[in-house]
């Protein structure tokens, strides 16, 4: 009579395969699964860098907007000649240090209680400032235009030279509108805005209906900021509406 033989343990070279394919399609959806969350992570933290890089440029505007004793020029403001492709920028005087001089100048024409001397130009703290966006490079960049050397934007420049970046790039867009409290020029009562646009149009003495943004500087309340940056193809945008509480009368 023989003997039974056991069975013997172990795989099949089928089993083997089979198992080592689960295993890779296992490791590669669970290194898919981490890779996406490490990517998620990572644009979520580039956007918040963005977010606070914008908020940090956003804000400084606004304050020296606020303290601007006037505004000196605007280059491609908002309107129907507006260009998205054009140099916008906007240039400011303000008195920070309280001396009623802008960079150690007296202003001209002087105010009415005209300082009797000026202190001297700080380049820390700049009181003839521009504000200007170039597309070509997609920077903002800020313009102390009392530095040495350096030539003021006009509406004619097409380079924001002797500025330094205000945000590190990313920026697809920068446009600014401008306002007025002259009301009983506002031609859309309903709107309660008055833009420099209606006031150009009411004629002098505010407006002088040329279509272009010069006199009616003078009659600029407020102004509205708006940048847009763009980070992996989708585009944010950042507005913020600033009166100049300290505009020359």
């Amino acid at each position: 009579m023989s003997r039974r033989h056991e069975a013997e343990d172990g795989f099949t070279l089928i089993e083997l395969i089979v198992s080592m394919s689960v295993m890779m399609v296992l490791l590669a959806v669970t290194f898919s699964a981490v890779m996406a969350s490490n990517n998620a992570v990572a644009t979520t933290s580039q956007q918040q860098g963005l977010n606070e890089e914008a908020r940090q440029a956003i804000n400084r505007m606004a304050r020296d907007l606020r303290q601007a004793t006037k505004v000196t020029t605007a280059v491609n403001p908002d309107g129907p000649a507006f260009s998205a492709t054009g140099l916008t920028a906007i240039r400011l005087a303000a008195d920070f240090d309280g001396d009623g001089c802008i960079a150690g100048v007296v202003p001209v024409p002087a105010s009415a209680l005209a300082p009797t001397s000026c202190l001297a130009y700080n380049g820390g703290n700049p009181e003839d400032i521009t504000y200007c966006f170039e597309p070509s490079t997609r920077q903002l960049y800020v313009i102390d235009n009392s530095a040495a050397g350096v030539v003021p934007v006009t509406t004619s420049s097409t380079a924001c030279t002797g500025g330094q970046p205000l945000l590190a790039g990313n920026v697809k867009a920068f446009a600014v509108e401008y306002r007025s409290n002259d009301y009983h020029q506002d031609l859309s009562p309903s709107d309660g805005v008055t833009t420099w646009r209606e006031v150009d149009e009411a004629g002098p003495p505010s407006g002088n209906s040329n279509g272009l943004l010069d006199t009616e500087l003078a009659s600029v309340d407020s102004v509205v900021l708006k940048v847009t940056m763009e980070l992996g193809g989708k585009a944010q945008v950042y507005r913020t509406h600033v009166d100049l509480r300290n505009r020359s009368q």
